[in-house]
């Protein structure tokens, strides 16, 4: 009897001591798992990545050979090839694109539609300039040249005529094509208009004279307003007559 209370005493420690030894173990890792999610708490974002995650840090100084380490050859060889490709920015004067849109007709030669008038109101080249007949701020897209009623307006280069007609605001006004996308407008005409539709005028031919036909420019002395396009866009005619 002895022997089997002895035996059943060992029995009951060692499982005492068992018992103790799993809680211990539960004990150790409930602690490590605790620790392990408060360092995850306070770990910053940018820590926490594996193989797939990408970490953007500040962008780098501009590659520099003597600050990098990289090859001066290398360094060149980068600059070279950036030079090749990069399209060289340049900025030319409106005259000269214009010449380039409209081809040689820049060069070809050309005369002032009123030899001896005086511009009373210049181009505006697109900015607002204040109507004396209307009262109200608009863009100039022509040249008014003051001359006497009567005087004689010519071509300003060889051309078709594509238009004659009296417009309720220009009064009566010859359209000229003069090739490569240069058109002229010839307004505020006398009624006594030299030209025809179709017709091919030589430069310096007379097409007009001088009027007071134009509603909206009424209130300015006896002009002409003179207007040139070049495909499609409006230019300075005095300085297009002068180039």
């Amino acid at each position: 009897m002895k022997k089997v209370r002895f035996t059943n005493g060992i029995q009951g420690k060692g499982f005492a001591a068992a018992l103790a030894l799993s809680i211990c173990a539960v004990g150790l890792s409930t602690y490590a798992a605790y620790n392990g999610a408060m360092r995850s708490a306070v770990t910053p974002k940018e820590e926490q990545y594996d193989d797939n995650v990408f970490i953007f840090t500040e962008p780098a100084e501009t590659v520099n050979a003597e600050k990098t380490g990289i090859p001066k050859e290398t360094a060149k060889a980068t600059e070279a090839a950036v030079e090749e490709y990069a399209v060289p920015i340049t900025e030319e004067p409106a005259e000269t694109a214009l010449a380039d849109e409209a081809g040689l007709i820049f060069k070809s030669a050309k005369t002032v539609p009123i030899a001896d008038g005086k511009v009373i109101n210049p181009y505006s080249g697109g900015e607002l300039v204040k109507s004396e007949t209307l009262g109200v701020w608009k863009t100039h897209d022509g040249a008014d040249i003051a001359a006497p009623l009567g005087t004689a307006v010519s071509a300003m280069m060889k051309g078709t005529v594509t238009e004659v007609k009296n417009d309720p605001l220009w009064g009566v006004s010859v359209t000229i094509d003069h090739g490569d996308g240069v058109i002229g407008y010839y307004s505020n005409l006398d009624t006594n208009v030299s030209v025809k539709a179709g017709q091919e005028v030589a430069m310096g031919e007379i097409i007009g004279q001088v009027g007071n036909t134009a509603d909206i420019e009424c209130k300015l002395e006896p002009h002409l307003h003179f207007g040139v396009t070049v495909g499609g866009a409006w230019t300075d005619p005095m300085k297009f007559v002068e180039s």
